[in-house]
């Protein structure tokens, strides 16, 4: 049986047309009131054939006068409606056809795949004329959640309600439902641009450098004991052997960086090349090496500074322009129609790739790519160990960074610490990081890559290896004969095959999900608190205007158009153990906040949007709980954490007497290891690592650019369950807490649960001790307090809801000026 049909109880819902009022729509609104919601979980087909007898909105009107006087609108001599079809679970926009222009028996043929995780009653179709200035509801038609449900192929001619006389429009769609099914383990994600790869090899890293320590507890990987690689040097020796081409794919590149360090002395540090030298070197010696940079929109050639976000894009193709290196920067426009629109989404959106791609004899194929969440800039070479202070003087020596405000170098306060978690994949995935450098290049440079002829043998091996990717058309040439696996939206083709693994990943997890990302933020359709309040306030601005037409475009301002399912589909999938009675857990860690100023207006609306999401998760988990009539509380399945070190600060650094932030933690010695990892573990079986992060920008595949890689191994037909996946996720639980032990084996299990929140609270107290003890372990409980009722407040530990050290609000508030896309 499918776990995609749980009844809830009747609900008020709120009304998809903007105007309640509408007489067409009051019918319609009153049915929905009484209709029994469901849970709508699963894989959705839809098609979208044609409409016949549509309403003609154009024509000798007011508005279509403004657009022929503006000449906004080339229309042609017919002047008729231009229609699309909007697909909604009731108030949740699904999918978007495209334009047909001037028709009233349109023919789209567009066919949908999407996963949906929603709670209601209708699947709706609404059909609205497209204009330049405004649109207009032509009609629509729906059909029950429940039906789609129990007959899961549906094939019909919808007859639409209309507010447009003397015409009887209807559209035909079809349906097709795959509800989630109880058997788990099956990783691959089929229908995707790039298939399950059977050849090469995976290697995982935790941080730039991994260090001989005695922090990693000693445990095996296939009978060998487990020893972490350090990522940076893997590919400073992949760049040195490199004999045909080295390709980069950035959002930031320095070339001052040096990729390997030497933690004696700044002397030894600086006696390994930077990777600007390194790179000029091989080109030189008739290497082909192409560089892909973001093209950030707030720094010019003319200013050529290190950026608004500090990317350095300029500063890199100066440094490049006159040597055979060919470095290009790629600004991340977007095909949007509106002026306005396309502004927003040029400044707002980037290219978030990091990719470096080189031929290898010994390797799978001849080639091995890495990619991951390490950009080869500023502040990202760190260790386990994650010095504050200490490190400054030699394996940081010339890169300090820090992004808080007042801390400029290394006589001002400590470096931020950095955590990453990246990959090296050889063999047919590599080739797919090769194809889409190559879908990239094709766009943004000149003159088209030729195939590079590599010679390496093909070999087979335990993993199964899987690329995907967040990206548009108008970001990559996409290979014609597979933009049938693309998405679509509005007529533009896009792959957002992330976010399908990622969902993929977490409905196939049977025992536990282990997540480290730097953001973690989403499911906006679920915050139900959210969308009341929304609605509440409509009312209430509705009840002073007299003519509530001028209020239809309000509610979609109100909430942040973040409707990715990752943060709703781990809560149904711990809500679905539940209900079926078996242990299941969730570790999630994050920033203790976004890097910048905890008080800067987009960070708390981040930390907002945050909490809000923790508390969708919370309040599902505990109401399913309260329903199975069993003693748990909601923190006895999910909880969330953070990394922070305590470090007595250097001697050259002075703390005044004053109060400020930056004297506090001067003062305090301690500061946050900064998250920027974007991985998932599922059940020690299946890791995602890439540069995505928990939120719609990365997940929406039509704003930032994203890739990642999904693997797994194999043992004959059997799954592998002590491989290198479980040796990343024990590798990064003994660095983080600073032992291993036989508890942590089964991480589902309440015991296993309840220890961990244990020594990360003990480490919290450590971190906010007055004390300094050097000693602490890095994983502290995020700091929320989570009741029985799945309630959601800042710690109790920190006076006034506020981060340590700050006047930030650990929840965040809600900005009254920025346009909610910029921080989802």
């Amino acid at each position: 049986m499918g776990r995609g049909s749980n009844n809830h109880e009747s609900r008020l819902l709120l009304p998809v047309s903007k105007n309640p009022d509408d007489s067409v729509w009051g019918e319609e609104y009153m049915t929905r009131k009484k209709e029994t919601s469901v849970y709508f979980r699963g894989d959705l087909k839809v098609v979208v054939n044609r409409a016949i007898n549509l309403p003609n909105a154009d024509g000798n009107n007011l508005k279509s006068k403004v657009e022929s006087w503006l000449s906004l609108d080339k229309r042609s001599k017919k002047d008729l409606s231009d229609p699309y079809v909007n697909i909604c679970i009731d108030d949740h926009k699904l999918l978007q056809t495209k334009v047909i222009k001037d028709e009233l028996n349109p023919v789209w043929n567009e066919s949908f795949q999407t996963e949906v995780s929603h709670e209601g009653s209708f699947l709706y179709f609404w059909v609205w004329d497209d204009d330049t200035v405004g649109k207009e509801k032509l009609g629509h038609g729906s059909i029950k959640l429940s039906e789609i449900i129990e007959k899961k192929i549906i094939k019909r001619s919808l007859e639409l309600m209309t507010p447009f006389d003397k015409c009887k429009p209807v559209l035909d769609v079809e349906l097709e439902f795959e509800p989630v099914s109880e058997e788990v383990g099956l990783f691959e994600v089929t229908k995707c641009y790039f298939p399950l790869r059977h050849t090469g090899e995976v290697t995982l890293y935790q941080d730039a450098c991994c260090l001989p320590s005695s922090s990693h507890a000693k445990f095996s990987v296939h009978t060998a004991p487990y020893t972490p690689r350090s990522a940076w040097d893997d590919i400073a020796d992949t760049i040195t052997k490199a004999q045909k081409f080295i390709y980069f794919t950035g959002w930031s590149m320095t070339h001052s960086t040096r990729l390997k360090r030497n933690g004696r002395s700044a002397q030894a540090t600086k006696e390994h090349p930077t990777l600007g030298e390194m790179l000029i070197a091989k080109a030189n010696n008739g290497v082909k090496v192409l560089i892909l940079l973001w093209d950030e929109p707030f720094n010019t050639e003319d200013l050529a500074t290190v950026g608004v976000v500090g990317t350095n894009d300029e500063l890199t193709r100066n440094y490049f322009s006159g040597t055979k290196v060919n470095c290009v920067l790629a600004s991340r426009r977007k095909s949007k129609r509106g002026m306005l629109e396309t502004l927003v989404s040029n400044t707002s959106f980037s290219h978030h790739q990091k990719i470096v791609i080189a031929d290898d004899e010994t390797a799978s194929h001849g080639m091995v790519a890495y990619l991951g969440g390490l950009d080869l800039t500023n502040g990202r070479y760190d260790d386990q160990h994650h010095f504050l202070y200490k490190s400054s003087e030699n394996k940081h020596v010339d890169d300090f960074y820090q992004t808080f405000p007042g801390i400029l170098n290394p006589n001002q306060g400590p470096r931020q610490p950095w955590h990453d978690v990246h990959a090296r994949v050889t063999g047919e995935a590599a080739m797919d990081v090769l194809q889409n450098f190559k879908e990239r290049w094709k766009l943004e440079a000149p003159k088209e890559i030729k195939d590079v002829n590599v010679y390496g043998k093909v070999k087979s091996g335990r993993w199964k290896v899987q690329i995907f990717r967040s990206i548009p058309n108008d970001a990559a040439k996409f290979d014609d004969s597979k933009r049938h696996l693309l998405q679509s939206k509005h007529g533009q083709k896009y792959d957002a095959s992330i976010h399908r693994a990622y969902i993929s990943g977490i409905r196939n997890a049977g025992r536990f999900l282990y997540i480290e990302n730097q953001y973690f933020l989403g499911s906006a359709h679920s915050w139900s608190s959210t969308l009341h309040s929304a609605y509440e306030t409509y009312n209430t601005v509705k009840s002073y205007l007299s003519d509530s037409k001028i209020l239809k475009p309000f509610s979609l301002y109100t909430t942040p158009r973040a409707n990715h399912l990752i943060p709703v589909e781990i809560a149904e999938q711990i809500c679905d153990m539940i209900r079926r009675r078996k242990r299941f857990a969730a570790y999630i860690v994050i920033p203790l906040f976004p890097e910048g100023d905890p008080n800067a207006g987009h960070i708390q609306e981040i930390l907002h949007w945050q909490a809000t999401t923790m508390k969708m998760m919370y309040k599902r988990i505990a109401r399913t709980i309260r329903r199975a009539g069993i003693q748990a509380h909601p923190r006895d399945y999910l909880n969330f954490f953070c990394l922070g070190r305590r470090e007595e600060k250097s001697g050259n650094v002075v703390v005044t007497q004053d109060d400020s932030p930056v004297n506090n933690i001067n003062r305090n010695g301690r500061a946050m290891i900064y998250v920027h990892s974007k991985a998932m573990v599922v059940d020690d079986i299946y890791a995602i690592v890439g540069s995505a992060n928990i939120n719609q920008r990365s997940m929406d595949g039509r704003r930032d650019t994203e890739i990642a890689v999904g693997c797994w191994e194999n043992s004959g037909d059997k799954l592998v369950h002590d491989g290198h996946v479980q040796g990343l996720r024990k590798g990064l639980w003994s660095e983080h807490l600073g032992r291993y032990e036989e508890l942590f084996e089964n991480p589902e299990s309440l015991e296993c649960v309840k220890r961990v929140l244990e020594l990360s609270q003990d480490n919290w107290d450590g971190y906010m001790a007055e004390e300094i003890d050097e000693n602490v372990p890095h994983l502290l409980s995020y700091p929320i307090d989570v009741s029985v009722d799945g309630d959601v407040t800042a710690s109790s530990t920190c006076p006034n809801g506020f981060f340590p050290d700050t006047t930030a609000p650990i929840l965040g508030t809600k900005s009254s000026y920025l346009p909610s896309r910029l921080t989802v």
